[in-house]
């Protein structure tokens, strides 16, 4: 499967999102790691060739005014986890598995709050020694 991966103006808060396309299947993902957005246009019924592929056999989900972005690390890993949360509730669960989680080096919420995007950073292991306090 062959993707191309572009950056595009958020279509929420206009900072830089990706959109990840998959040219061989017309299958896209888009996200913003500054507001939260999200679209996901995927194939519902995998059984049909490309040519007999109807509106039925797509489903598309977008999050248009995502609660915002997440980001966590965990020591020693090459890679952040992102995502996406809908509401307050769901970054409070998102927070509270980050919580319990062994090592985790680097957690922040990013929100976009009027025509502007915040980051809190929620937890930080300084490479000083010094911690912030726990989640």
């Amino acid at each position: 499967m062959g993707s191309v991966l572009d950056y595009i103006d958020c279509p929420n808060c206009g900072h830089e999102a990706y959109d990840d396309f998959y040219y061989k299947t017309g299958e896209e993902y888009i996200n913003c790691n500054n507001c939260g957005y999200h679209k996901r246009t995927t194939i519902i019924n995998r059984e049909k060739s490309l040519a007999e592929l109807t509106e039925e056999d797509w489903e598309v989900v977008e999050l248009k005014n995502p609660y915002g972005a997440y980001r966590f690390k965990v020591t020693g890993d090459i890679g952040s986890a992102c995502g996406s949360v809908e509401s307050e509730e769901a970054f409070e669960a998102v927070k509270k598995a980050v919580a319990e989680m062994e090592d985790v080096e680097y957690f922040s919420i990013s929100r976009l709050i009027g025509d502007e995007i915040i980051l809190e950073v929620i937890y930080e292991n300084k490479q000083d020694g010094e911690s912030n306090t726990r989640i």
